[in-house]
């Protein structure tokens, strides 16, 4: 009999099982992953090439996905120049991709929504894919450019100079294409607030575990920090993007 061997996989943004085996991931499904694999089986049929490939479902019930080898970021002296511009054209070319789609329902286009650094796939410090689809709905560009503008762009920790945020950003949206200042910044903060007032609600919510409810008090401190940091430069990023 065949061993088959699973690793376990570290990095995204997700509490789900994930593993590693051969060169396929094993995915625990959650209440996402039936649009998820419509999205990504759509996404193959018209060769979008930023995102793993949906194979199925395993004896386990678990999604099958190719497996793309990479390493996540958390800090920009962990990506090479060109890496906003590059994963702003991945991002529009998923909004293009889906635009009209009957996966779009109503909405503008299908959005990753969670298109994080934490969610990337990056290989000699370039993005090449992102992963964890299972927050992908039809939805509003703008919020999914917004929530990757801040989270690829905006920190509070890790002492990155503020010029460098501003270059970082004007790059991502110069990838990602044509959108005026006070429309990426104000996509930005709307993140922020949506997540702070999220997980507001889920601080005291005792239907939670103690781990979750920690993991929502890290959640706000970071949302809230980031948002201050972007009001109190508000113009000097704004005039950036300009």
């Amino acid at each position: 009999m065949e061993v088959v061997i699973e690793e376990p996989l570290t990095g995204g943004n997700n509490a789900l099982e994930v593993v590693r085996v051969g060169d396929t991931v094993r995915r625990a499904r959650d209440a996402g992953a039936e649009f998820a694999s419509q999205a990504l089986i759509y996404l193959e049929s018209v060769g979008y090439a930023h995102a793993p490939r949906h194979l199925g479902i395993d004896e386990h019930g678990r999604d099958i996905l190719t497996f793309i080898p990479g390493n996540t970021t958390d800090h920009p002296t962990q990506r090479a120049p060109g890496a906003y511009a590059c994963g702003g054209r991945m991002l529009r070319a998923l909004h293009a991709a889906t635009a009209g789609h009957v996966l779009a329902a109503a909405a503008e286009c299908v959005v990753h929504g969670d298109p994080g650094p934490f969610n990337t796939v990056f290989q000699k410090g370039l993005p090449v894919a992102f992963i964890d689809w299972s927050s992908s709905r039809p939805g509003n560009r703008l919020d999914d450019l917004g929530y990757m503008a801040w989270t690829w762009c905006i920190q509070s920790q890790g002492r990155v100079p503020i010029d460098q945020q501003a270059r970082h950003l004007r790059e991502l949206r110069d990838g990602y294409g044509d959108v005026e200042p006070e429309q990426l910044l104000d996509a930005i903060v709307r993140g922020q607030t949506s997540i702070a007032d999220a997980e507001a609600v889920n601080v005291n919510n005792r239907h939670l575990t103690a781990v979750r409810r920690r993991h929502a008090q890290a959640a706000i401190a970071w949302a809230t920090a980031d948002r201050e940091l972007v009001y109190e430069h508000m113009a000097f990023l704004q005039s950036a993007l300009e």
